[in-house]
């Protein structure tokens, strides 16, 4: 049984139990001790880390390195640091040290592309960010388009107001941070190309068209392509998925195994639409969130092992009409064409994975409900439908892979189960009932509750337990309990546990 070792991105539940609660597939995985890990914006203990790191890989077979922890004590850490480049880079340096001590041992590793939201808000950046943070987003798209030649002369008037606008000091920190990270970044490909690790990933944390962040991205293109890295280190919108994904190419190749991945989306123009928080199609994204996970993409469903089923609309429509809605998802796009294709598949002995990626940062309940009618929650092998459309792509990938390579339905049922609760159950109605109903009652808002267990989250198990009891009752009888905790102190992401019931199928 094969040992691997995963430094996460950081402590959230989604980088620090998914990987541990995925279903197994022949090896046992270690993480380090929670106390060394961060919180938020205060960064891990970056020194107790490589101390578990070179301890740990003597006698281990992969190590999996979120660098962006390593180096900056986390994915938040990484927008807030003040360190300079040689303290970073040296950090950096650790994998080369473990491979030098561990010549055995197979190290795959990340390290992001610094992201730039276009709202005002500092709960994740730097304090500024609540007064200007909208500006300085514009101010990068701005900058992008003006050295492209493309920037319209409205454009113009409006980047000289925001130029203006934005406090010089707020500015020059943001972008000199920006210039070290993207240092450290290509200094940290240079481990890709000489040999020290056997996978690399440059996942994008959010990002657009245009910006700071699709500048940042054009320079490692370029690196890449000087460097010939382009064909072995993939570029796309991914971040917190990144960890379940290395994890998954690491059993497969461990396995010697190539799983071969039929696409199949709900409406035949989603897979051309640029989804929120994205700065491609979706089907680009795919092709790199495949080849990523060590798996091909194929173009028959006779000759695949999974069929990725993508829901996702003609339009990505975050905050649209309701007659935008109804042509994008009701007129453009076939859920029970959709949800009969997926029991097709199944019949023909295939591997079920459903990306439901129609709206970002929660599930589709017309979706849900279908899959509910048909009888076919538990007869997929993964589901999820959090966050941003790669981060979910990016899970359902890595459970399939690994139910494919382990066959391990007991653990299969239960992580598709907390994907039920946690993207259906809370991304999709209790946090808005939490939002609305419980955080105004007790005085607080959505970025500060009354602590991880407080009574907001008390009451948000509540309306969770019952909306599963009232609206899926199947999976209900699943589960005796429920502990509803958030890491962060806001409503946004829960640290879901789930006791099973004694009396289930």
């Amino acid at each position: 049984m094969e040992r691997i070792l995963m430094v996460p991105l950081d402590e959230r539940p989604c980088n620090y139990r998914f990987p541990q609660i995925l279903p197994r597939a022949g090896y046992t995985l270690e993480m380090p001790p929670m106390s060394a890990m961060g919180l938020k914006k205060r960064p891990a203990d970056r020194d107790a880390l490589a101390s578990w790191v070179r301890r740990e890989a003597k006698g281990a077979d992969v190590l999996i390195a979120a660098l962006d922890t390593l180096v900056y004590g986390g994915l938040i850490p990484s927008r807030l640091h003040g360190e300079t480049r040689e303290a970073l880079m040296a950090r950096v340096d650790l994998l080369r040290e473990v491979r030098r001590d561990n010549p055995g041992i197979r190290i795959y590793a990340f390290m992001t592309i610094m992201r730039c939201p276009r709202f005002s808000n500092g709960d994740e950046e730097p304090d500024y960010y609540w007064e200007c943070g909208a500006d300085i987003h514009k101010f990068g798209i701005f900058t992008h388009k003006e050295r492209l030649g493309m920037l319209t002369e409205e454009e113009r008037a409006e980047f000289e107001k925001i130029s203006a606008r934005i406090p010089q000091e707020a500015l020059e920190d943001y972008t000199a941070r920006r210039a070290v990270n993207l240092d450290v970044l290509l200094h940290a490909l240079k481990l890709a190309e000489d040999g020290v690790t056997d996978g690399f990933i440059v996942p994008q944390d959010d990002s657009a068209p245009f910006g700071f962040t699709a500048m940042d991205q054009q320079n490692v293109r370029a690196f890449l392509k000087e460097h010939g890295l382009s064909r072995t280190v993939p570029v796309y919108p991914a971040a917190d998925d990144t960890g379940m994904t290395m994890l998954a190419r690491a059993v497969n190749e461990s396995a010697g195994t190539m799983p071969k991945i039929y696409v199949h989306y709900a409406s035949h123009f989603g897979q051309f639409v640029t989804p929120s928080f994205e700065d491609r199609s979706i089907d680009a994204t795919v092709k790199c969130q495949i080849m990523a996970a060590g798996c091909r993409r194929v173009y028959s469903l006779a000759e695949c092992d999974i069929v990725l089923a993508v829901n996702i609309g003609a339009e990505m429509i975050y905050e649209g009409t309701f007659a935008q809605m109804t042509r994008a998802y009701d007129v453009e796009r076939n859920l029970p064409a959709f949800t009969d294709f997926i029991r097709y598949a199944l019949s023909e002995h295939k591997l079920a994975a459903v990306a439901d990626v129609a709206y970002p940062t929660h599930s589709d309940m017309e979706l849900m409900e279908l899959l509910r009618d048909e009888g076919l929650l538990f007869n997929i092998h993964a589901y999820a439908g959090w966050n941003t459309s790669s981060n979910t792509l990016g899970t359902v990938i890595a459970e399939s892979c690994l139910m494919l390579a382990g066959g391990d339905t007991e653990g299969n049922k239960y992580f598709l189960l907390h994907r039920y609760y946690d993207d259906v159950g809370y991304c999709s109605h209790a946090r808005t009932w939490t939002d609305i109903h419980a955080v105004p009652k007790y005085g607080c808002t959505v970025f500060v509750l009354d602590g991880p267990r407080g009574r907001c989250m008390g009451e948000a198990r509540e309306e969770l337990l019952r909306f599963m009891r009232e609206n899926f009752p199947v999976l209900a009888n699943e589960v005796e309990d429920v502990e509803v905790v958030s890491p962060w102190n806001r409503t946004f992401e829960i640290d879901l546990c789930l006791k099973l019931s004694r009396n289930r199928s």
